[in-house]
């Protein structure tokens, strides 16, 4: 911890010879908690699962006229829509073998970050689930099998780039809702509680603005985005500085993201021989799904890389700064004053607004940030910031 306060407080002078290098690289995402707003969310608990259940998704102000209306009951049954099996303590095991799904549009209309839906289940305390994707294609039936160890937890379904994700976006379409509430119906099926439903993610910086439907394969179109998304993440993002030892963490981030556009050349390729064909399905999938991995690993070790850019451009600027002492030095022992002026009638005054702006212009970019860095006000200012990095590092960290 002593080392990270170290860094952040004395790195922060190096940060304007980094800022324009990083600028359009995707840093860490800030940990956001994103409340579902809706008055009649319900969290699902379940303490006898022996007995059919139904649990329905209502659409929220982003899409309400969509609906999913799923049946819960004990693995015994062989007919059910939904039902969720006790395999061992602690273990929920959720099979979705068919659901109807009404009214859900396809996920392009929330912008050009998105090609798809997932549905979750969230815990309690805000941790999301991916259990699968859910296609709006033809209002297709669900066919997912997950697990999960909640033993109360809520249902949604979010719009995303691509099936893989491992964090959901804002975009709330569905939520578990007490459907009993609504109708006043005195009878409860389910044993829950009425809660305000919430759930923690760090990718919420996603692009909205609208782009027209493109001709293409939606496994083909979610691997591009993937691959995409996860080259301008965290350390995937930033050029490696030349001569710069790379850790074992990094290589292996930039290697996953490799492997993933090694498949996504393999699915284009398939869809440029066979466009019709379902050769293309495979790789993209897997395409998808590594560039995911490589996306987490970048914004999740991107924290210890920047403390090492941090090394090193604290090294830089030590470097600098004991060079300009040294021309400081070289400065200070050369002779002052013109030869042909009179010493007795020499003036002390201290040199005005205009003379010190002058001298400062004259200075090397060195002396000048000699001059820069030795100002009260600028350090106030860089301790400041450092702190406030500090927190977002030990915000994150939790």
């Amino acid at each position: 911890m002593r080392r990270l306060i170290s860094l952040c407080l004395l790195g922060v002078s190096a940060m304007p010879l980094t800022a324009q290098r990083r600028g359009a690289v995707e840093e860490p995402g800030q940990f956001k908690v994103i409340q579902v707003r809706e008055p009649d969310g319900q969290i699902l608990t379940y303490s006898d699962l022996s007995k059919p259940t139904e649990v329905s998704l209502g659409g929220t102000s982003l899409a309400r006229e969509a609906h999913i209306k799923l049946r819960i009951q004990s693995a015994s049954g062989s007919s059910s829509l939904f039902f969720i099996r006790k395999r061992r303590p602690g273990f929920l095991e959720i099979d979705i073998n068919r659901g109807n799904i009404a009214g859900l549009k396809p996920a392009q209309q929330f912008g050009k970050d998105f090609l798809t839906y997932v549905l979750w289940a969230v815990s309690g305390d805000g941790k999301a689930s991916n259990l699968g994707e859910i296609s709006a294609a033809g209002q297709k039936p669900i066919n997912i099998n997950a697990r999960t160890p909640y033993q109360a937890f809520w249902l949604m379904v979010t719009a995303e780039p691509d099936f893989a994700v491992v964090d959901p976006s804002p975009e709330v379409v569905l939520y578990s809702i007490d459907e009993e509430a609504r109708k006043e119906e005195t009878e409860k099926k389910v044993p829950h509680k009425k809660a305000n439903l919430s759930f923690s993610t760090h990718y919420s910086d996603y692009d909205s603005a609208p782009i027209a439907v493109e001709a293409a394969p939606s496994e083909l179109l979610q691997a591009r985005k993937a691959v995409e998304l996860a080259s301008r993440s965290g350390i995937l993002g930033l050029e490696r500085s030349s001569g710069a030892p790379e850790v074992e963490e990094e290589k292996h981030t930039r290697e996953t993201l490799t492997r993933a556009k090694g498949f996504l050349v393999q699915a284009e390729s398939a869809y440029k021989k066979h466009p019709k064909n379902n050769n293309v399905v495979q790789p993209a999938r897997t395409a998808a799904q590594i560039a995911e991995n490589a996306r987490a690993l970048a914004l999740g070790v991107v924290g210890g890389n920047l403390i090492r850019q941090l090394e090193d451009e604290l090294a830089r600027v030590r470097a600098e700064l004991e060079e300009t002492r040294t021309e400081l030095s070289k400065a200070n022992a050369k002779p002052s004053g013109d030869a042909n002026t009179d010493p007795n009638t020499s003036s002390t005054q201290a040199p005005g607004p205009q003379a010190e702006k002058g001298s400062f212009a004259q200075l090397s970019p060195a002396a000048r940030l000699a001059r820069i860095v030795s100002r009260p006000s600028v350090w106030f200012g860089l301790i400041g910031w450092g702190l406030a990095v500090l927190l977002l590092l030990r915000r994150q960290s939790t």
